[in-house]
């Protein structure tokens, strides 16, 4: 046989065993469709986050995909509450003081920042086209739009928090949670208030001229609605925040009876 003829016959050898090679993994992948949705969920957050080292991100990233026993059980925590019931100054406080047991999850949002705002401090923030390609997706656990500009729950970032054994806070309104809660009913839900409608409106006066009167009117008939929504639900626990150090602590005993194998 001459070279040339050789040389042929191994070209059709190598593609074959291509085709076959080719063929198997299309096989496997029609087997496993929740890989190239792990896939396309990773290579949507890295694009987002942009990290510096993207290796090292990716070994952080799918070491969830290998998380213990324990890390399961981290079930996360989702805080309502009308707008004056300081859910934000809750939760900032709380991962101050226990940031060995819980982590915020930062939402995604295509609004700009505002003046102070820092990407992936406030929020991450994206453009309307990237939300919406991630809303294609399906990457988030939930979104909304609130005057005009989208908000949302990333589940790359809740990953994240997971794997890295702590317990993530999620702040997400009445309509969110609903959504959650049909797809994670045995995670913890808990409803934070003011004391009063009164107080609610003493809060939010205080911002000063953050807010409008006919801002606040508005958002207390928001609040009233809320309120009675969640006592319908049904599967939230309710907080009261009177006074801060007291909702901190009341937070805590709560969480001690829901995560029993941590050690407090």
């Amino acid at each position: 046989m001459d070279n040339q003829g050789f040389d042929s016959e191994l070209r059709t050898y190598y593609n074959d065993v291509k085709t076959q090679i080719k063929n198997e993994h299309s096989e496997y992948i029609k087997k496993h469709p929740e890989l190239r949705e792990i896939l396309n969920d990773f290579l949507s957050t890295v694009m987002l986050e942009k990290p510096q080292d993207v290796y090292e991100y990716a070994q952080q990233y799918f070491s969830y995909f290998n998380i213990e026993k324990d890390k399961i059980l981290l079930k996360p925590i989702i805080i309502s509450g009308p707008s004056g019931a300081g859910k934000g100054t809750l939760i900032n406080m709380i991962v101050q003081q226990h940031s060995d047991k819980f982590q915020k999850s930062i939402s995604y949002t295509s609004r700009k920042p505002q003046r102070g705002e820092t990407h992936g401090v406030e929020y991450y923030f994206v453009s309307r086209e990237e939300f919406e390609k991630e809303i294609a997706k399906n990457s988030f656990l939930e979104f909304c739009v609130y005057q005009g500009e989208y908000y949302g729950t990333h589940k790359g970032k809740l990953e994240s928090i997971i794997q890295s054994c702590k317990i993530a806070i999620l702040e997400i309104d009445v309509q969110g949670a609903k959504k959650v809660h049909k797809e994670h009913p045995e995670w913890n839900y808990l409803f934070l208030n003011a004391p009063s409608l009164e107080e609610l409106e003493k809060r939010m006066k205080a911002r000063g001229s953050q807010l409008t009167e006919l801002q606040i009117d508005e958002r207390l008939k928001i609040a009233i609605k809320e309120i009675d929504e969640s006592k319908k639900l049904g599967f939230y626990q309710n907080l009261v925040n009177d006074d801060l150090e007291e909702c901190v602590e009341q937070f805590i005993k709560i969480q001690k009876t829901k995560y029993n194998d941590i050690k407090w």
